[in-house]
């Protein structure tokens, strides 16, 4: 059977956000939600494509690449494939495949990475056939809110008091008028990040992708996202977002800076975050960390956070 595959219309942003989201669903998004995620794409001139398959009147498929701006190389690429499940077995994968190999070959790409369930039943074969590897592995892990019991951190929360640790939010600053925020708040971030595993090389955050990506996400929670501060100096940052595709709070960067790590301040920002996510009536805390992370895997271990089977990075090499 022949799949039509064709770029994305106008009209069918919310289709394919349905079936990324149904297929991945710790990765919920809306259509508006990818949309802008494209848009941002384009703005910061970045490559990027979204396919579409057609059956006779329905999206069944969905493609895309995109360019990872925090591990930004100009001719590496980010991949998503997604078949809405009643289409699945139908020849509708091959077909956005075979369009979007067209499509990375014809800019000339050098590879590119997409992640899959390493127990999914289809996917793991699927990429091999066509020349995938797999390498990196995460975790995605999910909190159960209110089952939480914060009694046996209490000690720590008081030596970290003890020590002049406080935790304020990014509400918090705003109101209180701290000056240079956004730029302070992007160094903090900048320095926080760069001993993240990762399966590409990270490259420096711009002072445009944070304002737009992280402060400008419509889903960021004000009151979720934490920094952690000594005698006037911020030494951690921790945040929370929230997709209207999904009442779950996704987990953003967890990060301290070097000098102040292995002194329980992560634990304590992520203390911090389970109480924002109480607050917020939040039910799921999600988190995804690389499998080497193991310090931050840890953490997440102890505070009850359960993992999900692993999800390997796949990359393809094209030259």
């Amino acid at each position: 059977m022949t799949v039509p595959v064709r770029p994305i219309a106008e009209h069918e942003w919310d289709a394919a956000a349905a079936i990324l989201t149904a297929t991945n669903p710790n990765d919920p998004l809306t259509g508006e939600e990818l949309r802008r995620q494209m848009r941002e794409q384009q703005d910061w001139g970045y490559g990027w494509a979204v396919l579409v398959a057609h059956d006779a009147t329905d999206v069944v498929g969905v493609a895309l690449h995109y360019q990872n701006p925090g591990a930004f190389h100009p001719d590496r690429y980010t991949l998503d494939l997604a078949v809405a499940p009643a289409a699945q077995g139908r020849g509708v994968g091959a077909a956005l495949w075979t369009a979007l190999d067209a499509a990375l070959r014809a800019r000339n790409a050098e590879s590119a990475r997409i992640l899959a369930r390493e127990d999914h039943p289809v996917a793991p074969g699927f990429l091999a056939r066509r020349g995938f590897s797999g390498d990196k592995r995460y975790f995605m892990s999910a909190l159960h809110v209110p089952g939480f019991d914060p009694a046996p951190y209490a000690a720590l929360e008081d030596r970290l008091h003890a020590r002049g640790v406080r935790f304020r939010s990014l509400a918090q600053l705003r109101a209180a008028g701290t000056p240079d925020l956004t730029r302070r708040l992007h160094a903090l971030m900048s320095d926080v990040r760069q001993d993240v595993p990762r399966a590409e090389p990270a490259t420096p955050l711009s002072f445009e992708v944070f304002e737009d990506a992280i402060l400008g996400d419509p889903g960021l929670l004000p009151d979720a996202y934490l920094v952690a501060e000594v005698d006037g100096q911020w030494v951690g940052q921790t945040s929370l977002f929230r997709s209207d595709a999904s009442p779950d709070l996704l987990t953003g960067l967890t990060g301290v800076t070097r000098d102040w790590r292995g002194q329980g301040i992560a634990t304590g920002l992520k203390l911090a975050a389970i109480r924002a996510a109480r607050a917020l009536d939040a039910t799921t805390i999600r988190t995804d960390n690389a499998s080497d992370n193991a310090p931050m895997l840890a953490i997440n271990d102890r505070l009850g956070f359960v993992r999900d089977p692993a999800s390997v990075s796949h990359v393809i090499q094209f030259r």
